[in-house]
């Protein structure tokens, strides 16, 4: 079954496709998280024929919610609206961020900031597909 990741970001949205038979998880890149932003995950969900949705959410690291888990709460309520036959899971990203910018240290420092997103979202879907 393929599957999304998102990590959810106020200017930008993380992308990653995986497959739960395949056990892997691939950056698909970024999007602007603007206007257009669900309908652009609409297309790119027809377009992967995604089954699941595993979206971040940012916990705080003794593991509370803050503002943010809030505002990703709002967004996946946005996106079941748009997407009523998909699952949504939320997934607690802590530290996922931290393992991306590990991953990219060798790149130049223009190049790890386009991909960091991208790869948080791999990192997400990686520990998801782990786990089930």
């Amino acid at each position: 079954m393929k599957i999304l990741s998102i990590d959810f970001g106020l200017k930008r949205v993380g992308l990653a496709v995986g497959d739960t038979d395949l056990k892997i998880a691939v950056p698909k890149g970024t999007i602007p998280n603007d206007e257009r932003l669900i309908d652009k995950l609409k297309k790119i969900v027809e377009e992967n024929k995604v089954k699941k949705i595993v979206l971040g959410l940012p916990l705080t690291p003794s593991g509370k919610e803050g503002q943010r888990a809030k505002l990703v709460r709002e967004f996946a309520q946005n996106l079941k609206s748009s997407l009523p036959e998909i699952e949504i899971v939320l997934w607690d990203e802590r530290y996922t961020t931290m393992e991306a910018q590990n991953r990219l240290k060798e790149l130049p420092y223009k190049k790890r900031k386009e991909m960091i997103d991208a790869v948080s979202a791999q990192v997400i879907l990686e520990e998801f597909l782990m786990s089930s």
